[in-house]
């Protein structure tokens, strides 16, 4: 299996991935800006990302856009997991297929779980 990335501002949310995807047997790569995540997607071809929309100052658009980019050829097909507090029905209605799935932050352990074994199969 290859790497899943995790982009996140939030620290404390990085550490209950890392630990979420070690339980599950998978590795995992942090990013907690936009710049380091996309050097990643560059260099490493990844399994999935787990993307927060908002990344302090910095909008998740920026790395979503080298995703779908001309430039990005590693991770062209890569799946992305949209993460937000802010995701609200209208957002999940619009964009629900633009992304593999959206998790609405708070999740549980189980709900993330169920997430990897659909990315896993």
């Amino acid at each position: 299996m290859k790497p899943f990335l995790i982009v996140d501002d939030n620290h404390d949310v990085l550490s209950f991935l890392k630990w979420e995807l070690q339980e599950f047997g998978a590795i995992s790569m942090q990013a907690d800006n936009c710049q380091d995540a996309i050097e990643v997607i560059k260099e490493i071809e990844l399994e999935a990302i787990f993307l927060d929309i908002v990344l302090g100052h910095e909008s998740s658009e920026q790395i979503i856009t080298f995703i779908r980019s001309e430039e990005n050829t590693l991770n062209k097909d890569v799946r992305v997991v949209l993460m937000s507090g802010l995701i609200d029905q209208e957002f999940s209605h619009k964009y629900h297929d633009k992304f593999y799935q959206i998790l609405e932050k708070p999740f549980s352990s189980e709900r993330l779980l169920q997430v990897l074994k659909q990315l896993s199969s």
